[in-house]
């Protein structure tokens, strides 16, 4: 073996000390890094997993409604509650704290599967549970107590479907929603107006700051850095208290059907009612579990907004399109005529036939309004022809939505076109027979109806139904003064003349006009229909009113509509009269149905 020279020893060592002098300055530079240039960073990361953050959950705003006298009444509130909380560290920490606290609190299922570093373990908590928390479990476990809110609805079922209801967000949710600072467990408007109006109704949650241990565990606050909470706005809805009231109250819980009324000149929903209703309160309370399933399976649908959602056939409410029509098209006058009414009436190869069985006799257009005879409309429907009917039917709003400001989406209804009649069965004039008196495919929500009978009253305009914000834009449908006058004073008869079908619906000291309908509807009888507006002179408010099943519009359905107007005036409810032959004998019959067209849908 070659042996190194002394001098060559002495170069070796000379190169393990240059390396070894290397990797010291390397380490030092590491060291001094560390520990002078980046202490502040280090210094601050310390401070974070020392200072953990916790939100401070904002007050959701009220919903109220116009009162008397300038009182708001709530319609929707939140009241505070105490939830349970576990801020995340190890995963067998967590299930020991759970265990800790299912233990404590004698509750079997507590579920904690949810993502996000704080999650809530139990909600709406007594005070018993609080104490318990904070005085006991806090110390050993990262447990804490929050102070969260539910939302609370004072008056149940009242304005329910307009209301809506709050649902818990759902995982599958926060990827969208994280932006907006949704955490999981977050409550979100689902439908209603919780749900138009979610970003102006939650408000800002705001943060606190507390000091934790190593486990995570709460040790002290610090006060001077909390960021308060920003509460939700406030909604003042164009709703009348007493009005609404008086709506829910006049449509029995027994029925189904729909009640709507609007300030003619704004749109602006002075009521709204659908009926069956629910109570919201089922939705955020975790109670109530058994409730919710209830009403997703209850086949009389509780949870439909039949004010918006539903259509129906509307029976001789329709019969104002076509006497505007013939007015404005020029095919007669208030005093024209046509063959009097017999009681019935062959077109083709099918009979028509009239409520009225021996015949109304000759009539002119106002009194056929007023009797609601379906002889005059057929005749009239025969000289009007499709294209005119068609045309003014969709200049007042029918087959398109109203744009209401509600989730989820109104029904637009169904004004069939031509077309609609070549893919079902094709055209005849028996079509025409049912569309004028407002039977056949043609269907509108109440919410339609009560906006069509809005554009009658005040001159011709289109108004869309609003429950909050800025008055919206109206859409004129260049229908004349002189036709609508016409046909508002035939409206008017229907309530004062002798032989009118709406006898029911006066007030005292107010002028009422009106319509009733009553309609076939598949699958029961038939539905019974009203609409109204009031004072005649200068309309305050505009009601269309449905009761599925109801039979006789005049009589079933037209004294809702008077107890809504009588409660918007501040008028005694006067007591009800007895419906007798002669009232049935008034009113509209069906029409026939003709195959291969449904009918009402």
């Amino acid at each position: 073996m070659e042996s190194l020279s002394p001098n060559g020893q002495n170069q070796r060592l000379r190169g393990l000390l240059v390396v070894a002098g290397l990797l010291f300055t390397i380490l030092f530079v590491r060291l001094f890094y560390l520990q002078i240039a980046s202490s502040a960073h280090y210094a601050q990361k310390s401070e974070e997993n020392r200072i953990a953050q916790k939100r401070i959950k904002a007050r959701r705003g009220l919903i109220l409604a116009r009162g008397a006298n300038g009182v708001f009444e709530i319609l929707a509130r939140s009241r505070p509650t105490y939830t349970v909380t576990l801020t995340r560290s190890k995963p067998d920490n967590d299930a020991r704290a759970v265990d800790a606290l299912r233990l404590a609190t004698s509750s079997p299922e507590i579920h904690y599967g949810r993502s996000g570093r704080t999650i809530r373990l139990l909600r709406d908590v007594d005070f018993t549970t609080v104490s318990l928390v904070q005085e006991r479990l806090s110390e050993d476990w990262p447990l804490d107590v929050e102070v969260d809110s539910e939302r609370d609805y004072p008056n149940g079922s009242m304005a329910a479907h307009l209301l809506g209801y709050l649902g818990e967000l759902q995982e599958d949710e926060l990827q969208t929603l994280k932006a907006k600072n949704y955490i999981s467990g977050d409550f979100i408007g689902r439908t209603g107006l919780e749900k138009v109006y979610e970003d102006s109704l939650r408000g800002e949650d705001g943060v606190a700051y507390i000091e934790v241990d190593a486990m995570n565990r709460p040790q002290s606050e610090f006060p001077e850095r909390e960021q308060p909470p920003e509460r939700g706005r406030d909604l003042v809805l164009t709703l009348d208290y007493k009005t609404q009231r008086a709506a829910e109250r006049a449509l029995a819980d027994t029925v189904s059907g729909a009640v709507v009324a609007l300030n003619p000149q704004t749109g602006a929903v002075l009521a709204m009612v659908s009926k069956p209703s629910f109570d919201p309160n089922a939705f955020v309370s975790f109670q109530s579990q058994d409730e919710r399933r209830r009403l997703l399976q209850d086949t009389g649908k509780p949870l439909l907004n039949r004010a918006t959602r539903e259509h129906y056939a509307p029976g001789s409410t329709m019969k104002m399109v076509a006497g505007v029509a013939a007015l404005e098209t020029g095919i007669l006058d208030t005093l024209g005529t046509f063959p009097g009414c017999s009681g019935a009436l062959r077109v083709g190869g099918t009979v028509f036939h009239c409520a009225k069985k021996e015949g109304h006799g000759v009539l002119t257009l106002q009194e056929a309004i007023e009797a609601s005879c379906n002889i005059y409309f057929y005749h009239l429907g025969q000289s009007l022809g499709f294209k005119a009917w068609y045309e003014y039917a969709e200049r007042l709003g029918f087959g398109q939505p109203t744009g209401i400001d509600l989730q989820p989406d109104e029904d637009p209804g169904l004004l069939p076109s031509r077309k609609f009649y070549e893919e079902h069965g094709g055209w005849s004039l028996g079509q025409m027979m049912n569309l004028v008196i407002g039977q056949g495919p043609l269907v509108a929500t109440p919410v339609q109806m009560a906006r069509y009978v809005s554009a009658l009253a005040n001159g011709g305009y289109l108004v869309t139904p609003y429950f909050y914000g800025d008055i919206p834009r109206r859409e004129y449908t260049g229908i004349s003064a002189n036709t609508l006058e016409k046909v508002r004073r035939a409206m008017r008869r229907v309530i004062y003349g002798g032989r009118g079908t709406g006898r029911r619906v006066k007030i005292e000291g107010i002028e009422v006009a009106g319509k009733s309908g009553t309609a076939q509807a598949p699958g029961r009888d038939t539905d019974a229909w009203f609409v109204a507006f009031a004072p005649f002179d200068r309309p305050e408010i505009a009601v269309a009113v449905v009761v599925e099943g109801g039979g006789h519009g005049g009589v079933v359905a037209g004294p809702i509509a008077r107890k809504v107007m009588e409660a918007y005036f501040g008028k005694e409810p006067k007591e009800e009269v007895a419906a007798d032959s002669t009232d049935a004998a008034r009113e509209e019959g069906p029409t026939v149905r003709l195959p291969g067209v449904k009918v009402g849908t």
